[in-house]
């Protein structure tokens, strides 16, 4: 780590969050490509005082991260929460809530799911899911907030959407990288880890066809998808989907 000194910087102070920007790109998304659901900023409280600073109310019953997900794109409940407050372990290990456990880890707690053919197979695909546990830090708490409800920088922006926006977002990541996104999908954790983890540990955009537990908790429709994209690339892909507006 670099020397620290009261005396010394390393680099310009950071810019404001840029709220008038963001929701003129929120706009642009809602004409250009028919989003109706609203993006959901997404800003992890590793310290209690972050948790306690941030200007927003804590949820007062406890559900699953991707209910509060939901709630926040079409309710417009924005909220913090804390481990007390979630009730799926694939999030609160994802989010690095609390620690995972040797039954989730060895593939155990995936093949009671019945979703793979044996307990080796479970775990294997465990031990891909990108998860922030794996870290060694620990997460106080999260912020869910509509974006146009929030208020300093955030993480990740998380928007449910159809395959056809889903593709524009791909177009938009595409315009000015040149790059097909690395994609990290499996049908597990998709709400928690693969539009929320894994975007912010890889920097990256990423889509996913969510899981089968979000389908059930939210009822999400057949339809419905999700892009995670880290909060750094929203206005460059936001322009790149403006950029790639289709006259047909």
């Amino acid at each position: 780590m670099p020397f620290k000194h009261k005396n010394i910087e390393y680099g310009l102070p950071h810019e404001e969050y840029p709220k008038e920007n963001v929701d003129q790109y929120m706009e642009e998304l809602k004409k250009v490509i028919g989003l109706e659901k609203e993006p959901v900023a997404i800003t992890f409280l590793f310290k209690k005082e972050d948790y306690d600073e941030y200007p927003i109310e804590e949820i007062k019953a406890a559900m699953p991260y991707c209910v509060m997900v939901k709630q926040a794109a079409l309710q417009g409940k924005g909220i913090k929460s804390r481990l007390e407050h979630h009730k799926c372990d694939g999030a609160t290990t994802a989010l690095a809530l609390e620690p995972s456990t040797e039954k989730i880890e060895s593939g155990q707690e995936y093949f009671s799911y019945k979703l793979y053919s044996s307990v080796a197979t479970a775990r294997r695909l465990r031990s891909s899911i990108k998860s922030l546990h794996r870290m060694p830090v620990h997460n106080y708490g999260v912020a869910i907030v509509p974006l146009s409800q929030c208020v300093q920088t955030p993480d990740v922006i998380i928007s449910i959407c159809n395959a056809y926006q889903a593709m524009r977002y791909v177009q938009g990541y595409e315009y000015n990288t040149g790059k097909k996104p690395a994609i990290d999908m499996g049908a597990m954790q998709g709400m928690c880890s693969e539009v929320t983890v894994s975007p912010y540990l890889t920097g990256e955009l990423n889509v996913s066809v969510l899981c089968p537990s979000t389908r059930m908790l939210c009822k999400w429709s057949e339809n419905d998808m999700a892009v995670g994209i880290p909060f750094e690339l929203f206005e460059a892909v936001t322009k790149g989907i403006i950029a790639t507006q289709p006259n047909y």
